[in-house]
């Protein structure tokens, strides 16, 4: 008799229960058969006892959380059903010959893999141990290919991005931070979205369009002159290889997009495009079908530009072309990432410099100090466009990344003793500065411009003052 259906029934249902403990009734309930008997087939069709299995499957998601999460150990250790710490201890260094500090402390990969048919669940991606794998059900990576066909092939398992997403306390709404933040954690690379906007430098940036009321100051390639080097930035401070292709570069045509895409996808790869869904915003690309004619994926807008999802919650868009704007592909390598001293003389250029000649010197947007004041003239300004709104909103959304610069600063004045008091002192302000937004967006809601507009000034003060100590904090690394 095939007892596939039932390993892999057995399997989800372990899955969904990792965090409490077994209930085995229920198990039988669903499986169909009685416990003994889903125990020993078990035991005969993959070479490892139930129990045993379970316990490795509370390790692999433990592992998980500890690689990408600062949770403290022994409540994962709790919530994992553990007896006690040093039970976790102990079997955490039994699968992984490590203890779960220096598991932290490590460069393992951990990431979501496919570990059965309909089963996508964090797997350690290089660690040699066979308690990891059901060799009798195929390995992950070959599991994998389950999803592929000759027209298709869809990664399931990669972190949904939308609005308001929360990880471990973080609101993220910075799109491409939070879909390259999905992407590197998907193939197996602990990193944080505050670390992500610093690299970028969008935690760090004001803009103001010289036109006044604009919509497109809260853009991420208006950032800097050259319109990519926000993306490159972010990819280069994870120490990752990348290509981007673009089509308002006639770099790349629809076929060659295909190509490209249905070449990442079938290794593995997730893919990061502008404008396949909804305004040119960065989404991430899960899969393709119909030979690359039609997409899935994960995007912020997909609620209200899709019609068509995947069972898995993906968008499926079938006319993704001439609207995509360039493709970022990613490499599997983590190499030589960005020093800290250049992101925070880069942080310190974007709060400092007031004009900014964006896409190549084509339009003016103002910067740092000279962006709050164009601001909060604005505001005072008798004429108050209906798309004011908008762009009042992303304007104090922009400062409310402050919050993740503070905290970004925060991690590095613990491993720069040299620094650490000017980098305290500037990520105290900042966290002030970020707190500004809150303020502003009170304010509004009663629409009290003039009001408004001193606290915009305010926020600019005292960022002003966080400049001062970044100076003094860069000039000692």
């Amino acid at each position: 008799m095939d007892y596939k259906e039932l390993i892999c029934t057995v399997i989800a249902h372990i899955e969904q229960g990792i965090k409490g403990k077994p209930d085995y009734d229920a198990m039988a309930s669903e499986v169909g058969f009685s416990y003994h008997h889903i125990r020993d087939v078990f035991k005969k069709e993959t070479n490892i006892p139930l129990s045993q299995y379970i316990a490795t499957r509370k390790i692999a998601n433990a592992a998980f959380e500890i690689r990408h999460l600062p949770r403290n150990i022994t409540d994962i250790a709790m919530e994992y059903e553990f007896e006690s710490v040093d039970t976790f201890t102990r079997a955490f260094k039994r699968d992984t010959r490590l203890t779960p500090s220096e598991f932290r402390k490590s460069n393992h990969l951990c990431g979501r893999r496919i570990i059965a048919p309909g089963v996508y669940a964090p797997v350690i991606l290089d660690l040699e141990n066979p308690r990891f794998r059901l060799p009798k059900l195929l390995e992950v990576n070959e599991m994998a290919k389950l999803q592929k066909t000759a027209d298709s092939c869809i990664l399931y398992g990669v972190p949904k991005v939308h609005f308001g997403r929360m990880i471990d306390g973080e609101e993220q709404y910075s799109f491409f931070p939070m879909c390259l933040q999905a992407v590197l954690n998907y193939m197996g690379q602990n990193i944080s979205y505050a670390e992500l906007m610093a690299y970028t430098g969008i935690a760090f940036r004001q803009r103001w369009d010289s036109n006044g009321w604009a919509a497109w100051a809260v853009d991420s390639r208006v950032i800097y002159k050259r319109h990519l080097e926000t993306f490159e930035r972010g990819f280069k401070g994870a120490g990752r290889n990348f290509n981007i292709s673009e089509d308002t570069a006639k770099s790349i045509n629809k076929d060659d997009a295909i190509a490209l895409i249905k070449a990442e996808l079938d290794c593995g790869r997730p893919v990061i495009a502008l404008g396949v869904v909804g305004p040119p915003e960065p989404c991430i690309v899960t899969g393709y079908c119909d030979n690359g004619e039609t997409l899935l994926g994960w995007s912020l807008f997909q609620e209200w530009e899709c019609k068509e999802f995947d069972e898995s919650g993906y968008f499926i868009k079938r006319n993704w072309w001439p609207d995509t704007e360039a493709i970022m592909t990613i490499g599997e390598e983590v190499g030589h990432r960005t020093s800290d001293k250049e992101v925070l003389a880069n942080a310190l250029m974007l709060m400092t410099t007031e004009e900014v000649r964006a896409y190549g010197g084509k339009d003016l947007y103002y910067g740092g100090g000279k962006a709050y004041e164009a601001w909060a003239q604005a505001l005072e300004a008798d004429a108050y466009p209906d798309d004011a709104t908008e762009v009042h909103g992303d304007m104090h959304g922009m400062i409310g990344g402050r919050a993740f610069a503070a905290r970004y600063l925060s991690m590095l004045a613990k491993k720069h003793p040299k620094a650490t008091a000017e980098l305290t002192e500037c990520a105290k302000l900042l966290g002030e500065v970020a707190q500004y937004s809150t303020k502003i967006f009170e304010e509004s809601k009663y629409g009290l411009r003039k009001e408004i507009a001193a606290i915009v000034r305010k926020a600019a003060d005292i960022e002003q003052k966080a400049c001062a100590a970044l100076q003094q904090a860069v000039a000692k690394l």
